[in-house]
């Protein structure tokens, strides 16, 4: 992304007088966008456009998109850098209701003007493909441009980072531009030294900086970006519960429930454990589909399916459903023959390849959600305390097995049956009546 301060050439002059159109929010306190749609531009339809996002620098960030909701938007995000002196400005791409992810297609060009004095953010913006972008286009010939602005109340974030994790807005609503009222000159800055002449619908323009304002009904009127940005809160809030549900539903299952219902065969020696096993397996697998329903849901919503990690969950998902087929496969063939089988060795590995999956897939799902990076270590640390307990608790019981030391019915006689907790499937079969004195075969 071409991302650099431009400076004026001195004695440059525009062929035409640039006119801007402004939009100031009342309810964002002091904070202003404006637009310039060059001659060619508007002529072309495609083209450069400029525009500034100008706000107090108590403003932890400021935003301004293209287009009607979040979804599908393209977003400028303005913050001020690790100096304080000057701006970040980080463009974003709309994903519905959650945090927007960086957009590292934005041909953006921050230019002469920008940077922080008195206690205001400036941003002045040449944006050279803002015609089209993944998710959404916009006409530049438009009377009804469809924008959205948002801002969040906070310390200054001071960085340079353009994919700094950024905290939800504390005010939003949706405007329209006349790109038509907004439109001449072929200036290289024509922001900068222009007066606004037309003022959006849904906002108020400040006294004296606006010349020619439009009139009419919309005019000088907050009700519709106040009404549209009280309903695109709700379901922004709606879709990080949901996103909250999704990520502790899936935790709780492969972190927590399928690994436990593994290792209770592997730890019970009671009759009819292998049927808490499956039970315990049930419940967890009932937890991951509910999960995943919810992760499609969202997936959809943000138009992510083709990223890696709601493909590796439901391809895991659909993975396990194999696995009940397989332990019972097993444990038809272990009550006729007492002796392992292919079946379960395959459900062992198979199981514990998903479990592994599973918890690497929620790091990768904890990225994508943006999640505090003190919630990721939270999970990480979690994880890996479940592994180990996993595994020492495989590698002791199994040596405890080889040696003899564990197990019920070893070597008892003929009729008896016993307990075999040295099962592939960490499954507890009993002997077959007819096996006297023989020990069946069992694995770790």
């Amino acid at each position: 992304m071409k991302f650099s301060v431009v400076a004026l050439v001195l004695g440059l002059t525009s062929h035409a007088t640039a006119q801007t159109a402004k939009f100031c929010p009342s309810e964002a306190g002091k904070v202003c966008y404006s637009v310039n749609v060059p001659s060619d531009t508007a002529s072309s339809g495609t083209g450069d456009i400029f525009f500034q996002i100008q706000g107090p620098s108590s403003h932890q960030w400021v935003g301004l998109g293209q287009g009607g909701q979040m979804a599908g938007s393209n977003i400028f995000m303005v913050y001020p850098d690790s100096s304080g002196n000057n701006v970040t400005l980080s463009p974003r791409l709309g994903r519905g209701n959650f945090q927007p992810q960086s957009n590292t297609g934005a041909r953006v060009t921050l230019l002469d003007g920008s940077g922080i004095s008195n206690g205001v953010m400036t941003a002045n913006v040449r944006c050279s493909n803002c015609d089209s972008w993944t998710g959404g286009s916009m006409d530049l010939k438009s009377s009804s441009s469809s924008w959205i602005w948002a801002v969040k109340d906070g310390a200054a974030l001071n960085t340079n980072d353009q994919s700094a994790n950024l905290q939800i807005h504390s005010a939003q609503g949706a405007f329209k531009f006349d790109l038509t009222k907004a439109s001449g000159g072929n200036s290289v800055n024509p922001i900068q030294d222009a007066s606004a002449t037309s003022t959006a619908a849904g906002g108020t323009a400040p006294t004296a900086a606006v010349s020619g304002a439009e009139s009419g009904p919309d005019a000088n009127s907050n009700t519709d970006a106040s009404s549209a940005g009280s309903e695109d809160g709700g379901e922004r809030a709606k879709g990080r519960r949901i996103v909250i549900a999704h990520g502790v539903i899936m935790g709780l299952a492969f972190v927590i429930f399928f690994p436990l219902g593994a290792l209770t065969i592997r730890l019970l020696s009671a009759p009819g454990t292998v049927w808490v096993h499956a039970g315990a397996q049930v419940f967890a697998y009932s937890m991951a589909i509910a999960g995943m329903g919810l992760g499609i849901w969202i997936a959809v919503k943000t138009q992510q399916l083709n990223n890696p990690h709601p493909i590796i969950g439901i391809i895991g998902i659909s993975l396990l459903l194999f696995q009940p087929i397989l332990g019972l496969i097993h444990h038809n063939l272990y009550v006729r023959t007492s002796r392992r089988t292919f079946w379960a060795t395959a459900h062992v590995w198979l199981g514990r390849a998903l479990i592994a999956l599973g918890i690497i897939n929620g790091g990768l799902g904890l990225d994508l959600a943006d999640n505090t990076k003190g919630g990721t270590i939270a999970y990480g640390i979690l994880a890996g305390i479940v592994a180990v307990l996993y595994v020492a608790v495989v590698v002791v019981v199994g040596r405890r097995k080889g040696s003899g030391g564990v197990g019920t019915g070893v070597g008892r006689g003929q009729g008896e049956k016993g307990t075999n907790e040295g099962s592939p499937v960490g499954s507890q079969e009993g002997w077959n009546s007819g096996g006297a004195g023989v020990r069946p075969r069992g694995v770790v």
